[in-house]
């Protein structure tokens, strides 16, 4: 067995070392261990006679009692990598990107020690885990200015939750942009399957890469040129590699998308020919593969040449097997395949995706990047020479139909919901920046008052910039969004999954009029809802959702899980010119749940802030 990082490499006259690509991580290497089917020696698994079709813990309590805690500690510091063969700034978890795969049991609680040590210059930080629903445990949720305040630099915080969930999933940073600078992992929780496989190949890491660090990003993303909104990024990468072209030159600083007044002080450093990811496949054998995509803006197209892929979970959701031949993920988004290998044992073949540039779907100006599939007997110094077999229109963002995606787990939503009208904008604001609107109001969290904390001391007064929506005489709610833009939106919702019961696109690019509400651009409104449900006895449930460009989507969920609970599109820049709401409700059940030392993260963030300006230009969420 391969037994070191340099063993790992492609090919022995890769331009750049392991450590200076990516750091110290072994994902997209030879190297990368295949996961297991579940953590540590049981003779059977250790959910036991719970399934796929017979179990569901958001609406069961479904949850295995394992008595077992597993731990991990992260250090956040600065470095550099050349993660596509251009070297830039990061921000890396244990000198890895991407940072370290998180494994549990269904059942198991996880706790994570984060030690901030962002320093030159310094900044706050918190860590999010995608997905989980924190039933009981909303203060381990990682979001500033919600359930805590930011890490303070040079201080650590001590997170524990509960894997409620099993299946595919990440974790990132959620302070400002800070994730599209590196700070985001794979978190995988072993549960039962939809279907069985051999081996689990493990997590496939799907992400657009900019060459400028995320606060230059972001000053121009809530800027005042529209033009400037949102970048297209520079290159795609798998598992934390990929292969700018240095030639062509778009990686100087005179070519750059950036702002002037940063541009002088950039230097670039290019190397042709970075390594590309590469896995390993079994012939004959049924392989999983852990589809994430973690990205900033792009919407990525998976697949792989002259092989299908068959779905059997979205997000943290086993679905009813189907096959596809391209899988599409927007920011936040996972997807669970299943690959049949052939029967070559000296096969070799590309994994590719694909986040086409411009809008209306976000991606990279350079908008494919490849892996390498090698079989057992294949020869490993050699690149694959196969060929695309799929095409997509790259000007859809649309996850698959509704009706393919059928959970496993049956769940007939509640006939006594609430509608909630939310109209999605991007307008100018009094200062003549533009910002991303909810019902007119851009989110602008404070750090040093997380709201949480105030709604359990009894405090129900919020500032509106908190965009708070407040749900209390209510069990079940629908959100009805209209997109009135040009661009696609994947919104994510913590604490919950959500019903999706339609999804629907505008009839295509729509005119721009001379003037919008308060001297936006002037976009022509979206599509809307007609009420009308797919598949109304059992829909589609996840935790992410491309909503179309002038599009809708119908959005329902449960209020049985007390909290303050963001709801807010995925896309870094969106997010950082405000697209965010925060949902509340059963706010008397908030002081009874139990807290560990995350309000030690306001004591420390308060020292630090009365001594510190904190340069937050944007949401901060």
């Amino acid at each position: 067995m391969l037994s070191s990082v340099t063993t790992c490499s492609l090919l022995p006259t890769s331009p750049i070392t392991n450590e200076q690509q990516v750091g110290d991580s072994l994902l997209g290497t030879l190297c990368a261990p295949y996961l297991p089917q579940w953590l540590d020696q049981y003779p059977t698994a250790p959910w036991g006679n719970l399934t796929t079709k017979n179990s569901d813990a958001t609406v069961k309590g479904d949850i295995p009692i394992t008595n077992v805690t597993r731990y991990y500690e992260f250090t956040l510091s600065r470095g550099q990598i050349s993660a596509d063969g251009v070297l830039r700034d990061v921000m890396l978890i244990n000198n890895q990107f991407p940072g370290p795969t998180l494994e549990a049991n269904w059942g198991d609680w996880i706790q994570v020690i984060v030690h901030n040590n962002i320093s030159n210059p310094f900044e706050g930080t918190t860590v999010h885990w995608h997905g989980q629903i924190q039933k009981n445990t909303p203060w381990e949720d990682g979001v500033p200015g919600t359930g805590q305040c930011p890490i303070a630099p040079g201080k650590t915080v001590t997170y524990l939750y509960q894997a409620e969930l099993h299946g595919t999933s990440w974790y990132h940073a959620h302070y400002s942009a800070q994730f599209s600078s590196g700070i985001s992992g794979p978190l995988v929780v072993h549960g039962p399957n939809a279907l069985p496989y051999d081996i689990d190949v493990g997590p496939v890491m799907l992400s657009d890469w900019y060459h400028i660090p995320y606060f230059s990003i972001v000053q121009d993303a809530v800027g005042t040129n529209l033009s400037l909104i949102p970048p297209t990024s520079d290159s795609v990468l798998i598992n934390g590699r990929g292969r700018f072209n240095c030639s062509d030159g778009s990686y100087d600083s005179d070519d750059m998308w950036l702002s002037s007044s940063v541009k002088s002080n950039l230097t670039w450093t290019c190397v042709d020919d970075a390594p590309l990811s590469s896995f390993r496949f079994q012939s004959g054998k049924v392989h999983r593969l852990r589809l994430i995509n973690h990205g900033a803006n792009g919407v990525q197209r998976f697949s792989i040449d002259h092989h299908n892929l068959t779905v059997i979970a979205t997000d943290y959701v086993p679905t009813v097997p189907y096959t596809t031949e391209v899988v599409t993920l927007a920011v936040g988004q996972r997807t669970d395949v299943l690959v049949t290998a052939l029967d070559t044992p000296t096969a070799s073949t590309w994994m590719r995706t694909q986040a086409p540039g411009g809008e209306p779907c976000g991606g990279s100006d350079n908008p494919e990047t490849l892996a390498a599939i090698y079989y057992e007997d294949a020869d490993v110094t050699a690149y694959p020479t196969s060929l695309s077999s799929v095409s997509f229109n790259a000007s859809e963002c649309n996850n698959d139909a509704l009706t393919l995606t059928t959970p496993e787990y049956k769940i007939t939503p509640s006939s006594d919901s609430w509608t909630q009208d939310l109209s999605l904008t991007l307008e100018l604001n009094s200062t003549g920046n533009f910002e991303f609107m909810i019902n007119g109001q851009a989110f602008h969290a404070d750090f040093n008052v997380p709201l949480l904390s105030n709604v359990a001391a009894g405090n129900l007064t919020f500032d509106p910039a908190w965009n708070m929506y407040n749900f209390e005489q209510n069990t079940s709610i629908i959100l009805n969004l209209t997109n009135n833009m040009p661009l696609a939106h994947p919104f994510h919702l913590h604490g919950h999954n959500f019903y999706v019961l339609a999804v629907g696109a505008g009839d295509g690019p729509a005119q721009a009029t001379s003037a919008g509400a308060n001297g936006g651009p002037g976009f022509d409104a979206g599509a809307t809802w007609n009420g009308s449900v797919v598949n109304p006895s059992n829909p589609m449930r996840r935790d992410t959702i491309i909503i179309p460009p002038y599009g809708y989507a119908a959005l329902q969920f449960e209020l049985d899980n007390p909290g303050v609970w963001p709801f807010h599109c995925h896309i870094a820049w969106h997010l950082s010119g405000g697209q965010a709401m925060n949902v509340m409700y059963k706010h008397e059940d908030i002081p009874t749940l139990p807290q560990t030392d995350i309000d030690q993260t306001c004591t420390d963030w308060g020292y630090y802030t009365s001594d510190h300006v904190v340069d937050e230009i944007d949401s901060g969420g």
